[in-house]
């Protein structure tokens, strides 16, 4: 654990690794609330995949079903190796206490190793932009902020870390970043009334009637409304056609509301053998005589890598001058290079929250500091650490523990997002339901052009 009440700038060369090192263990080893000076790292800067694309952030778990682990719930009894509170707990009232649970992975480097690994690499960037939010906000002035960061990832580490606010519980957390970890988080937050940021994971599964947890990215569903809406705003229903692999997997649900739209989308199921090996056309008698015809295609999986290629080769083969345009899911920027390749050249949208103007002004500052500072450009974890620190220490003194309770405020200045919360309630039949969790709504439509991202607006 460490306290951020003191920052130490970072040395050049193999030092910094060693000094980052260093502190990783002693993370690991920490078990008292003693603060210690942090710095973050100089490390080897990470290799780009798709070099030639816009930056972009941003991780959902899409497949709820990926959430197995049945795992413990807080409550008010009391348990042997986890103990929970019996409602009775006191906040420290001088200053706000703010809990990282960041999993840098520091144990699995070896101090006098030259490099750390990959997945070493993008936390200790995180962190790293995390203290320069810390920087600028302290400088600022405003109620004090202890932040206490823990090199954590399981739910046994977890659960040992939280284990030590039992009597003063934090009045913000902000992670953890494996699925059980963070369900175990979630309950731990809210028996402890405790407002809890997830930065990394968006599942609609993570809580229930749970108003201190947010997803700092939107889920699926939001995404697939933004599209919806985007296309049905923008073209006529005639000439929109949402594409589906398979009666099983169809999203039709998410686009056909009938509580919200009159008219429905047409539908078209396509199987992957036809894609890839028919030799009849398939798009022809889909495409529009007037105006553009519009695909909607609502996957996002490396599993559905080779029918996203195999149609997006289809419809540009068979359309020849006819206008297409598509939208597809922002992790296609993600998949195999075959992929890649068609989305500077053809009208390709996503929705996404997480991007930046290489060109902007405030983005280029960032990097002047960040290497001034670090002696190392930052990774694009680094803006993401920075945001989301910037916006829960503003949102916290602006409007205290609960901000997500009142009034949305903006915060100026953050790099790649914004945040625009919303109260999600899973019961649509029930409007007196009670609100599940928080969701940051905050998407835009784009597509790449000149290797830049362009609103769609």
């Amino acid at each position: 654990m460490i306290s951020a009440a003191n920052h130490q700038q970072l040395l050049n060369g193999n030092r910094n690794l060693a000094l980052i090192l260093v502190l990783c263990f002693c993370l690991q080893s920490c078990a008292s609330k003693k603060p210690m000076a942090h710095s973050a790292p100089k490390a080897d800067r990470p290799k780009q995949k798709n070099t030639n694309l816009p930056t972009k952030i941003d991780t959902v778990v899409w497949n709820k079903d990926e959430i197995k682990t049945k795992l413990p719930k807080a409550s008010n009894k009391k348990d042997n190796d986890h103990p929970v509170p019996s409602g009775k707990f006191v906040k420290e009232d001088s200053f706000y206490r703010v809990i990282g649970l960041i999993p840098m992975k520091c144990d699995l480097n070896d101090t006098s190793a030259s490099k750390i690994t990959s997945s070493s690499l993008r936390f200790i960037q995180y962190y790293a932009g995390m203290t320069m939010a810390l920087d600028e906000l302290n400088r600022e002035g405003g109620k004090k902020i202890m932040f206490d960061i823990y090199d954590n990832e399981s739910l046994s580490e977890v659960t040992n870390t939280l284990s030590k606010y039992e009597i003063h519980p934090p009045h913000l957390i902000i992670g953890p970043l494996k699925v059980e970890a963070l369900k175990y988080t979630a309950d731990w937050a809210k028996s402890h009334e405790t407002s809890i940021i997830s930065p990394w994971v968006s599942s609609s599964s993570i809580a229930d009637n749970n108003p201190y947890y947010i997803q700092a990215k939107a889920g699926l569903s939001l995404h697939y409304a933004t599209i919806n809406e985007h296309a049905r705003s923008h073209y006529p229903i005639e000439n929109i056609v949402l594409v589906s692999k398979s009666a099983e997997e169809s999203k039709v649900r998410y686009f056909n509301d009938n509580l919200i739209y009159k008219d429905s989308i047409k539908e078209k199921i396509i199987k992957e053998t036809d894609l890839s090996t028919g030799i009849d056309p398939i798009f022809t008698s889909l495409f529009m005589n007037t105006g553009p015809t519009i695909f909607i295609v609502p996957y996002s999986s490396v599993k559905d890598e080779n029918f996203i290629y195999h149609f997006l080769r289809r419809v540009m083969s068979e359309k020849g001058n006819k206008e297409v345009v598509i939208y597809g899911m922002y992790k296609w920027l993600e998949m195999k290079s075959d992929i890649i390749d068609f989305l500077n050249d053809y009208n390709i949208r996503f929705s996404i929250g997480n991007y930046f103007d290489q060109d902007n002004s405030t983005i280029k500052s960032f990097k002047k500091r960040y290497l001034d500072k670090f002696r190392e450009f930052p990774s694009q974890d680094a803006l993401e650490g920075y945001d989301i620190v910037k916006y829960a220490i503003k949102s916290l003194r602006m409007n205290g523990p609960d901000f997500q309770l009142r009034d949305n405020m903006s915060v100026p200045g953050l790099l790649e997002t914004n945040f625009d919360l919303k109260a999600i309630q899973k019961s649509k039949s029930d409007k007196n339901s009670k609100i599940d969790y928080y969701e940051n709504s905050y998407l835009k439509i784009v597509e790449i052009k000149n290797n830049k991202y362009k609103i769609v607006d």
